[in-house]
């Protein structure tokens, strides 16, 4: 039996993987790790298959990526004025003021989100929960090497802020390793650069013939014009020549 197609598009479907329902994480990418193996797509089926299941917070957390863009947009605008503030400060370029007034916005900006959390998570909800949520966003907004986690909506652990000080550089750790979870985020987005370009260069040639296609019918219709003028210039001149003689 020949091979089953590639699965087309994988980055859309770890984006519908991290999207559903927590006790559906498991068994969905199971069945994606076999189909990508009867596709002979080893090494994805592999990378899919490593998968571990988001923790509550970190689930919670994806889903508020998804259905709170803009809050999520404000808390990443608050996180980088706080890196900048305290890199600031640590060069002796900004007084411990200013990084308090930057620690303070992103507080601000994140709890319209743990407010969405509370909503989504109903009476799942603990003042614990919630509280991890929050250390989630919060770090994980901050560490660059987690930000793309967060921004794609793909976290499997709980991430927890250390030193929200007002005179030190914020750091992040996570509570498991997660070079994997980086590694892998980073390998699905080149991914989906490449099927991004191959669709555009398709498109791009799409477009391409319909543009040569039309300019040779302009000709046509030029050359048709030109032609249809010449003869109506002929019969009007016929015509004055009859009604003057």
């Amino acid at each position: 039996m020949p091979p089953l197609a590639a699965v087309p598009d994988l980055d859309h479907e770890l984006d519908e993987l991290y999207a559903l329902p927590l006790e559906a994480f498991t068994r969905t990418r199971n069945d994606l790790a076999r189909r990508l193996k009867r596709a002979h797509q080893t090494e994805a089926a592999a990378e899919v298959q490593s998968l571990r299941k988001p923790s509550l917070a970190a689930w919670t957390a994806n889903q508020l990526v998804r259905n709170e863009q803009r809050l999520l947009g404000t808390l990443l605008a608050a996180a980088d004025e706080v890196r900048d503030a305290q890199v600031r400060a640590l060069e002796g370029r900004a007084s411990a003021s200013e990084v308090r007034e930057a620690t303070d916005g992103e507080r601000e900006a994140v709890r319209p989100l743990v407010s969405a959390a509370r909503q989504l998570l109903g009476e799942r909800a603990t003042p614990a929960l919630l509280e991890r949520v929050s250390q989630t966003l919060r770090a994980a907004a901050l560490d660059e090497d987690v930000r793309p986690l967060l921004e794609t909506g793909r976290l499997t652990e709980d991430i927890q802020a250390v030193g929200f000080g007002s005179s030190a550089l914020a750091a992040v750790q996570p509570v498991k390793p997660r070079r994997d979870e980086v590694k892998r985020a980073r390998q699905e987005r080149l991914r989906a650069l490449r099927a991004e370009a191959r669709r555009l260069a398709a498109e791009a040639e799409v477009a391409e013939h319909a543009l040569r296609e039309a300019e040779q019918a302009v000709e046509g219709l030029r050359a048709d014009a030109v032609q249809r003028r010449a003869a109506a210039d002929q019969a009007a001149e016929e015509l004055r020549e009859a009604e003057s003689g």
